[in-house]
């Protein structure tokens, strides 16, 4: 019992849909509607009201064959403090097939490959992923987060976990700087006792207008456990030619470590904690930023409703000004629906 509750809350960290209400299911069709509303407040400096990490997404299948299914998902994120500019944009787009023996493809903005390994650590309750090289202010266009463009394949077999992906066609990553495909590939395995290693690849050509390009590359391996109250990850980033956080800002090589661990008291209550750390290792002089930072956690989950408070111990420096950071405190509520 433990064990499901643990992995239904880490699901709705990740994706938003394990509360997701069913419009229609005949045993062919199925549709369901889901994502969550979710408010912070934010104490660090000064205190700050967010709400733009709440979303909002459809999904349908049609069964074509005992075996073959084809799918579609579309989710949006909005803000419910009027702070941006725009209320609502994409997160994720695609369409695809899956198929009992043979796997599934998919094509349009989806989860990435990459994110096979390096969401393993990216279930913090309201912070954390930020030394994996999973986001960054490229993720997107990259391949690496929601990947954009993105023809994708996956496949599960005997414990064997694969993924394959390529970024179809040319997407602005900033000014002057485009991205002329990508492809990433990524495997881990599952052991009986709950133990998962894996390791991810993406590499990503960009081109900039009027100087020579270069290529971003991102490479992660991981572990994690499961096993009834408690959940541990680890993971381990080699990045190059990639801007990955406020702190470090564009970097030619940076190397991250992840480290999340949670333990579920009993069917409402969790306590976690973790280690997030991205060192600037290129070799330019001048200062360097670094992220790096211990947040520990206490999450109450019960039906719908989650609240979670946060204090981060802070020791991150910013590349700019050489500033340290100050501790953080986030209060979050969030409701699934």
């Amino acid at each position: 019992m433990q064990k499901k509750i643990l992995a239904a809350v880490v699901a709705s960290m990740m994706a938003g849909q394990a509360m997701a209400v069913t419009l229609v299911d005949d045993g062919t069709n199925k549709a369901t509607i889901g994502g969550y509303l979710d408010l912070r407040y934010i104490d660090q400096d000064k205190g700050e009201h967010t709400g733009d990490s709440s979303r909002i997404n459809f999904a349908f299948e049609h069964k074509m064959t005992e075996a073959t299914t084809v799918f579609a998902k579309t989710e949006w994120g909005f803000d419910t403090t009027g702070d941006k500019d725009d209320y609502f944009w994409q997160r994720l787009a695609y369409v695809g097939a899956k198929n009992d023996q043979l796997g599934s493809i998919a094509y349009g903005q989806q989860w990435s490959t990459y994110g096979m390994v390096a969401g393993w650590t990216d279930v913090f309750a309201a912070t954390g992923g930020e030394a994996s090289g999973f986001y960054g202010a490229d993720g997107d266009a990259l391949g690496t987060a929601r990947a954009e463009d993105a023809l994708q394949y996956n496949h599960s077999f005997m414990g064997l976990n694969v993924s394959a992906q390529y970024q179809v066609g040319e997407e602005s990553v900033d000014t002057n700087e485009t991205r002329d495909g990508s492809y990433a590939v990524a495997a881990s395995y599952d052991l009986p006792m709950g133990l998962s290693i894996g390791a991810a690849y993406n590499e990503a050509k960009v081109e900039v207008t009027g100087a020579n390009g270069y290529k971003a590359k991102s490479a992660i391996v991981g572990a994690k456990f499961e096993a009834d109250k408690i959940y541990a990850a680890l993971t381990y980033a080699d990045l190059k030619n990639r801007e990955t956080s406020d702190y470090l800002g564009a970097v030619e090589k940076a190397e991250g470590i992840e480290l999340y661990a949670s333990y579920q008291l009993n069917e409402m209550f969790k306590i976690g904690g973790g280690y997030n750390q991205l060192k600037d290792k290129s070799n330019t002089t001048g200062i360097k930023g670094e992220v790096k930072y211990i947040p520990v956690e206490v999450v109450y989950t019960q039906g719908p409703v989650q609240l979670s408070g946060t204090y981060q111990f802070e020791d991150s420096v910013m590349h700019t000004t050489g500033a340290k950071a100050e501790d953080k405190i986030v209060l979050q509520a969030r409701y699934y629906f």
